[in-house]
């Protein structure tokens, strides 16, 4: 490492982010041939840092591909068995899908001939994480990009607006940059949508949180019910449901649910039994 040169720190990016974007921004010098890119939140990034969950994996011996889905769409990881990756394509090769994963890469942008962006995550670290860990992300990720949706709207409310402005609003230069460059770089983009799909994605979250619950609560009900041998009623989960708000729809979803992951089956008819 050059004396002196700092490591391109990485960004915490939404896949929606990352694919909406459509400016790349050639480099110079040392830095040639490693453009950044700038995303519609105005974020100039060589690197990020991504969690989700694994939807699709291909394995070959040189080159494993992912997609690693966050709730608001897809990052592509490509991980290469040579190079400065090498571990990190050991590491995902590890793991199945399903599984949540954390990882630190290197943007490599992609560009068509009718001129539509791609782009792959190369990644330099790759560590499973849990719900825990994939909360954590999210909250802060949207955080993140909430703060720069609300300075780009000041900035977007005068051309005059400049990064001293933006500051005195309570902005931080970082936030202050990127509302310069959405301004600059993506004055049609759409960001009362963007704001949207950020906030769907903690509430997927806590969808998510809550579906585990009550899949723990109607499995403590089954097996408590089970007293004979011959299954747990269907008014009795209901029972034991009902206590705590849940209404009729939702207990059917998550029987439904149970079954399909072989957590459950119904002996006979509205009765069912834990595996």
């Amino acid at each position: 490492m050059i004396a002196g040169k700092k490591r391109e720190p990485a960004k915490w990016i939404l896949s929606k982010e990352l694919k909406d974007t459509s400016v790349i921004e050639e480099t110079q010098g040392e830095e040639q041939g490693k453009p950044y890119i700038v995303t519609p939140l105005g974020t100039r990034v060589k690197r990020v840092i991504i969690a989700g969950t694994i939807t699709s994996s291909s394995v070959e011996d040189n080159l494993t591909k992912a997609t690693v889905a966050d709730n608001s769409g897809a990052f592509y990881v490509s991980a290469f068995a040579s190079g400065y990756n090498a571990d990190a394509k050991f590491a995902l090769d590890s793991m199945d899908h399903g599984s949540t994963v954390m990882l630190m890469g290197r943007v490599n942008p992609f560009k068509t001939e009718e001129g539509v962006f791609y782009f792959n995550i190369n990644p330099e670290i790759v560590v499973r994480t849990d719900s825990p860990g994939i909360e954590m992300w999210k909250s802060r990720t949207v955080w993140i990009a909430t703060r720069k949706i609300y300075a780009i709207r000041e900035a977007f409310k005068s051309e005059e607006s400049d990064s001293n402005h933006l500051s005195g609003l309570g902005y931080s230069a970082e936030e202050s940059e990127c509302a310069l460059r959405a301004r600059k770089y993506y004055h049609d983009y759409d960001f009362q949508e963007f704001a949207k799909i950020a906030e769907s994605v903690l509430k997927f979250s806590q969808e998510d949180s809550r579906n585990a619950e009550l899949k723990d609560i109607i499995l403590a009900a089954i097996r408590k019910n089970d007293n004979d041998g011959k299954g747990c009623r269907y008014e009795d989960i209901l029972s034991a449901t009902l206590r705590d708000g849940v209404e009729r729809v939702q207990v059917d979803e998550i029987l439904n649910t149970l079954g399909s992951e072989g957590e459950i089956y119904e002996v006979s008819l509205k009765r069912f039994k834990a595996i």
